[in-house]
């Protein structure tokens, strides 16, 4: 049996059209979960009166990981397009230790708030990797994306009756570049980064680097670290995020 098995990864490995080099993979999807470590703050005012909210110091939010989804089209040798889908959920529960005011709702030091912090966040892009050296030994190139946000903030005192809730929604084109080396046919070296700028609405970038395995064409394990931040302002009211941590996967390929 270990002979047959043996035999068998021998000629999967050796056989053409399965090496992920070959040309003829079109559709990716890829399947990822992010250990995530959160840091971020909120301030919602009424009449421009707020409190500059701290979400783990204020508010005790855990940190939490969570699943994001993409879909990419391989349409040539140097170009793909991409979508990619993402959901978190933060949870807090904590006897505040400071009075703070949220879209004109007053909490006062140590009324015990729950918080549930929702997070969306989708991508599309198109990176075109131009520089192309050695026959995808090394490629590099451009990375156009665009980037939503929707976040949606409850603050709950459940002790005496109140409750406010808040939703940011964005959207921004970004630019950055896309990065690729392959060593092997069994190995794949990857890096990219994208970001923008909105002046005062706020700004986003997003950068991941990480190893992909290869053992088969149509099937590929992952493993990396990224980094996000945005922030979204508007007047006095804003939301600000980091994301940062480890992330490991899958991928299926056609």
């Amino acid at each position: 049996m270990r002979k047959f098995v043996l035999a068998f990864v021998i000629f999967i490995l050796i056989t053409p059209g399965f090496a992920f080099g070959q040309r003829d993979v079109r559709l990716e999807f890829e399947g990822r979960y992010w250990f995530t470590d959160l840091e971020g703050r909120v301030k919602i005012t009424e009449d421009d009166i707020g409190t500059d909210i701290n979400f783990k110091k204020d508010l005790d939010i855990k940190d939490e990981g969570y699943p994001e989804l993409r879909f990419t089209l391989y349409t040539g040798k140097k170009s793909k397009i991409r979508f990619a889908y993402a959901q978190v959920g933060y949870e807090g529960d904590e006897n505040i230790g400071r009075t703070i005011l949220f879209d004109g709702t007053t909490y006062n030091v140590g009324t015990r708030v729950v918080t549930d912090l929702d997070v969306k966040y989708y991508r599309i892009g198109w990176a075109w990797q131009f520089i192309n050296i050695d026959n995808g030994f090394f490629k590099l190139g451009s990375l156009i994306e665009a980037k939503g946000f929707w976040t949606k903030t409850i603050l709950e005192a459940p002790d005496v009756a109140l409750k406010e809730k808040e939703r940011v929604v964005f959207v921004i084109p970004t630019i950055g570049a896309a990065l690729d080396i392959n060593p092997h046919k069994m190995l794949n070296i990857f890096a990219e980064f994208s970001g923008l700028p909105a002046g005062k609405y706020g700004y986003v970038y997003d950068a991941e680097a990480g190893i992909k395995l290869i053992p088969f064409r149509f099937l590929s394990i992952i493993g990396g670290y990224r980094i996000m931040e945005f922030k979204a302002e508007y007047h006095e009211d804003f939301a600000k995020a980091k994301v940062h941590g480890p992330f490991v996967g899958a991928t299926v390929r056609f």
